[in-house]
C-alpha cells in the first residue's frame, strides 16, 4: 500500500477494515514514502457530505482537501487547526466510521508525484 513514484494510493477492503490509526499509519507511510504526494479532488467543486457542520476548523480543513494539492502544504495547513491525516484517510474512506452512509466511496486520491 505504500508505493512509489507514479502510484496512487489504494483504498481496498483491508484498508478499510483498519481502524483509525491504523488508517492513519498506512496514510503517513505512503506520505512518507512519496513526499510531493499530491490530494486530487474526484468531483470539481465537491465537498465532503458525510461532515454533519458545515463550519469550524474541520469544515476548513476538508475544504482544503477538495481543492486538491500538495498533500505536505494541506498537512502544514491543517496541523496547527487539530487536523491532518485522519481528514485524508477520512476523505479515503467515504467518512470518519464505518457507519458513515458514503463508507467505502473516496471523495478524493492520493496520488504520487513523481
Amino acid at each position: 500500500m505504500t508505493k512509489k513514484s507514479n502510484s496512487t494510493f489504494e483504498v481496498n477492503e483491508d484498508f478499510l477494515k483498519k481502524i483509525d490509526s491504523e488508517q492513519d499509519a498506512v496514510v503517513r507511510a505512503f506520505l512518507a514514502a512519496n513526499p510531493t504526494a499530491r490530494l486530487v479532488p474526484k468531483a470539481e467543486g465537491q465537498v465532503f457530505p458525510f461532515l454533519k457542520r458545515q463550519s469550524g476548523r474541520r469544515w476548513e480543513i476538508c475544504q482544503k482537501i477538495c481543492e486538491g494539492g500538495s498533500a505536505k502544504e494541506l498537512m502544514a495547513y491543517a496541523k496547527p487547526r487539530g487536523g491532518g491525516i485522519r481528514d485524508i484517510s477520512a476523505g479515503l474512506c467515504g467518512g470518519y466510521s464505518p457507519t458513515s452512509k458514503y463508507w467505502a466511496q473516496s471523495f478524493i486520491d492520493l496520488v504520487a508525484a513523481a
